[in-house]
Formats: structure tokens, C-alpha cells, sequence
């Protein structure tokens, strides 16, 4: 296999992400940086992880009264809800709200189960070597970004 392959498939890849997220935004009405927030805190929830606002920031690279900001923009649209956290009553937990929860699988449709199916079907072993191999990409990929 060349590198010509190899970088074709990294183009596919992209292509395919783009397309899964263009579905999601089209079918939750939100922008792209939204879009982030909604996938974290999804992926937080199936992997039964909480979600707190300086988790997010730090995901995102923001400060925590932006993200607060966006989270109170999405709480106002409907998309995310706090609830408290048991263990301190002071701070709470971001959640998807049951409606975008739905609209969310929905726009998944069985994109998760196939994705489970295959990485299920890797032993420790490549799995770890596919996780050095897709940080080494972003890597490249990052490096090669010019400077803000």
C-alpha cells in the first residue's frame, strides 16, 4: 500500500466525518461548535462519565464562562439540561435533554452499532495500536496547521 492509499483513505475518513456531522447538525438545528458540545456530552453519557463545565472547557480549549455561555445558549434552545451533583450541591452535571437525546440516536442511526462492531471485533492490542496510529495522524495533521 502506498502513501498515495494511505492518504486517500485519511481524505475518505474526513469525508465520511463530514458527512456524519453535517446530518447531525441538519437534524438537531445547530451550528458546528454546538454541534462539538452535544457530541461530547453524548459520548460522556455512553460512556457513563459526567459532564461538568470545566470538563468542556478544557475539551474545547475555552474558558469556562464561554462554555457557560454556550451551555446556557443550548439550555435556552432545549438541547442540554443541568441537574445537580449529588456529591456537591453547588455544582451541577450537563446532560442531553431527553428530546435531543432521541434526535440524536436517531441521526446516528446504526453509524454507533457498526462502529461498536468493528472496534469489538479488534483485540487490546490493535486497538491500541489504531489509537498511536490516529494520534499520530492528528498530529501530522495538526503540525502541518498553520499558527493562529
Amino acid at each position: 500500500m502506498s502513501e498515495i492509499d494511505l492518504t486517500a483513505a485519511i481524505t475518505r475518513l474526513e469525508a465520511a466525518m463530514g458527512s456524519l456531522r453535517g446530518r447531525l447538525r441538519d437534524r438537531l438545528d445547530v451550528s458546528g461548535s454546538d454541534l462539538t458540545v452535544l457530541q461530547f456530552v453524548a459520548r460522556a453519557a455512553a460512556a457513563e462519565r459526567k459532564v461538568r463545565v470545566k470538563d468542556l472547557a478544557s475539551h474545547l480549549g475555552l474558558s469556562g464562562p464561554a462554555v457557560t455561555g454556550t451551555v446556557d445558549r443550548l439550555e435556552r434552545a432545549g438541547h442540554l439540561c443541568r441537574v445537580p451533583n449529588p456529591d456537591d450541591g453547588r455544582s451541577r452535571f450537563i446532560e442531553l435533554t431527553p428530546e435531543t437525546e432521541r434526535a440524536y440516536a436517531s441521526a446516528m442511526d446504526s453509524t454507533n452499532e457498526h462502529l461498536h462492531e468493528l472496534l469489538s471485533s479488534f483485540t487490546d492490542r490493535e486497538r491500541a495500536k489504531y489509537v498511536r496510529v490516529i494520534d499520530r495522524v492528528i498530529e501530522a495533521l495538526e503540525f502541518g496547521a498553520p499558527s493562529p
